[in-house]
């Protein structure tokens, strides 16, 4: 966790890091790739509940897409850039780990606990998709950090919180 960080300006770094890496990544493919391609490739395709989930590029692409930045074919599913530059796994992990900083921050600064949408609309997050709030990066990114035993949800509550022991 980064001290005296503004959990807000961390998570916007983080989410343009992610976003300049996944145009990147497009760029460098412009025969198109999936959404489950651009997650594993960045090394964002994270396994909880016993199954993959791309929510993290799908989410960031939903947003690419609606700003005109990314279009998609709905036929091969595949998405495809606009710009021109190489890959950029760096700068993908840096974002994450920013992101999973403000988090972290911003559960610091509540040990009550926020649910997702506080935490998205907090740390300015919420994704849209096709018309749909879905908030997928930040509940992604909150799975992560509770299968690192970083963070915990409250089953009736729904409120995520750091873990109690210390490991933040």
């Amino acid at each position: 966790m980064v001290a005296d960080s503004d959990p807000h300006e961390l998570a916007q770094a983080g989410l343009s890091q992610i976003e300049e890496a996944i145009l990147r990544l497009l760029d460098a493919n412009p025969q198109g790739l999936r959404n489950v391609d651009i997650a594993r490739a960045l090394g964002l395709s994270f396994e909880f509940s016993g199954k993959y989930k791309n929510h993290i590029t799908h989410g960031t692409l939903g947003s690419l897409e609606s700003r005109g930045l990314v279009s998609r074919d709905e036929d091969s599913k595949l998405f495809f850039s606009r710009n021109g530059d190489a890959p950029g796994i760096e700068a993908a992990q840096t974002g994450l780990a920013n992101i999973e900083s403000a988090i972290l921050n911003l559960l610091s600064d509540n040990p009550a606990g926020l649910k997702n949408v506080e935490i998205a609309n907090r740390l300015g997050l919420t994704s849209e998709f096709r018309g749909s709030y879905r908030n997928y990066l930040t509940y992604t990114v909150l799975m992560r950090l509770q299968n690192q035993r970083k963070v915990r949800q409250d089953s009736g509550t729904k409120l995520f919180a750091l873990l109690d022991n210390g490991v933040v």
